[in-house]
């Protein structure tokens, strides 16, 4: 009889300590533009769309900025954050399904 050998591999990685300094709590969202990143997922658009429609309507935002992931696996390019840090006073991120 034959042996043969089975190789297992462990797909966990080891924890990393990571630690980020929180955004401050804005007073309110009125007269504020938020910026909005899909991840590319299916009804992430028309999720982000009706919350545009309820944020307009119940805080009077004063604008928004849409920008959207290539692909839900992988990172938003640095430009993006980069843009959105710049331009908005605060960010949803989301996906759909």
């Amino acid at each position: 009889m034959a042996t043969s050998t089975i190789f297992i591999h462990n797909p966990t990685a080891p924890v990393r300590d990571l630690r980020h300094t929180k955004a401050q709590r804005l007073d309110g969202l009125g007269g504020r533009k938020i910026g909005f990143l899909w991840n590319s997922k299916p009804n992430g658009d028309t999720l982000f769309n009706r919350l545009e429609e309820v944020l307009r309507e119940k805080y009077e935002i004063s604008g928004t900025m849409h920008r959207r992931k290539p692909h839900a696996g992988i990172p938003a390019e640095v430009q993006v954050y980069d843009e959105l840090a710049s331009s908005v006073d605060a960010v949803i991120l989301g996906l759909g399904d």
